[in-house]
């Protein structure tokens, strides 16, 4: 069984400033089957630490919105990452952070983000 602390590991390690439950999955094999609701309350763990935020997204269903963790820059991060060093170290959430999104996160998710001015362009290239 997957706890919470894996899923919360696997967001933070997930390439780029966005984590959503399918990008997450291709972090760690024992990740692969995380439910969307398992996703969402290590997402809430995460905002309530102070790692980021976690919105709901519509892209293709209006009436179906993507939950979806927008990570704070390392920078910002940092204190959190001291706080909480059981499950991810600073460098460590660097090199994921800056590494680029996961091919994961779809076109649309990217554009919706984007237009939202959720995450920069510069994140997606």
């Amino acid at each position: 069984m997957v706890s919470i602390k894996d899923i919360v590991q696997g967001i933070l390690i997930t390439p780029g400033p966005v984590a959503t439950n399918k990008a997450t999955k291709h972090t760690k094999m024992s990740l692969v089957y995380i439910t969307n609701q398992q996703f969402v309350d290590a997402a809430k763990e995460l905002e309530q630490r102070n790692f980021g935020t976690l919105v709901h997204i519509r892209t293709k269903s209006p009436s179906k919105a993507l939950p979806v963790f927008l990570k704070k820059t390392p920078e910002e991060a940092e204190s959190a990452l001291n706080m909480y060093p059981e499950f991810c170290n600073l460098e460590m959430y660097t090199k994921r952070y800056r590494k680029g999104s996961s091919k994961a996160i779809s076109f649309q998710l990217r554009s919706k983000l984007v237009s939202m001015k959720l995450v920069p362009p510069e994140h997606f290239m």
